[in-house]
């Protein structure tokens, strides 16, 4: 996650008269784009000055929860607007009883009942920032990861003996070249050579680099 969290669901602390923190804090620059996580409804923007939250929106989801932004320094929606997911609500602050700049996020059920929003605090963290771009970006980050491991392990036993088999040949080309024609064998085993370095991507350019290394040695040691 981009933001630590700074106070768990449930805290107890004095600055709050050791009631049990009904959200969590994510500390984040005074600033920070805050995004919504969820399509719905704003139902009411807050100033609550230097009180409790200060600054602070309240969305109803489709899914019935409601979500709490609280602390923030500038607010751009409105009450009664209709929202879409990744929809720009305002910037985090430091507004209201507050001993730092941090965003508090708090959660509702469908029955009006405080709920612990851990479970979707990767979620929130996605949705806040200039890095982000909502809930797509930290999809894509996931699938990303899964595929490069999937695409990894296709290279390791598919592509990868077929790089061996063309290295190979390389070689064997270069024997040939050199031995029945030492000046332009040598010459076209180093163009390809360099060629091989210089294609590809990482992190299979070490490997590039020492198959193109190989040619060269083998044009030297053959002269």
């Amino acid at each position: 996650m981009k933001f630590k969290i700074t106070s768990p669901y449930g805290e107890l602390a004095e600055v709050r008269n050791n009631i049990p923190h009904h959200g969590i804090d994510l500390a984040m620059p005074e600033g920070t784009p805050l995004r919504s996580i969820g399509d719905g409804v704003v139902e009411s923007v807050l100033d609550l000055g230097g009180e409790n939250l200060g600054k602070g929106v309240i969305i109803k989801f489709e899914d019935g929860t409601t979500g709490i932004y609280g602390h923030m320094s500038d607010i751009d929606v409105k009450p009664r607007e209709i929202i879409k997911e990744g929809d720009l609500l305002g910037l985090s602050g430091n507004t209201g009883l507050s001993t730092g700049p941090h965003l508090h996020f708090g959660l509702k059920d469908g029955a009006g009942n405080w709920s612990d929003p851990t479970p979707i605090v990767e979620k929130v963290d996605a949705m806040s920032g200039d890095a982000s771009f909502g809930f797509g970006s930290w999809f894509l980050d996931k699938y990303n990861g899964f595929a490069d491991r999937v695409i990894g392990g296709q290279v390791e036993f598919i592509l990868k003996p077929i790089g061996n088999m063309l290295r190979d040949g390389l070689i064997e080309i270069g024997h040939i070249l050199t031995e029945f024609m030492p000046e332009i064998g040598g010459f076209l085993t180093v163009i390809c050579a360099v060629g091989i370095m210089f294609t590809g991507n990482a992190p299979k350019w070490l490997a590039r680099w020492g198959v193109g290394m190989m040619g060269v040695i083998i044009w030297l040691t053959a002269k």
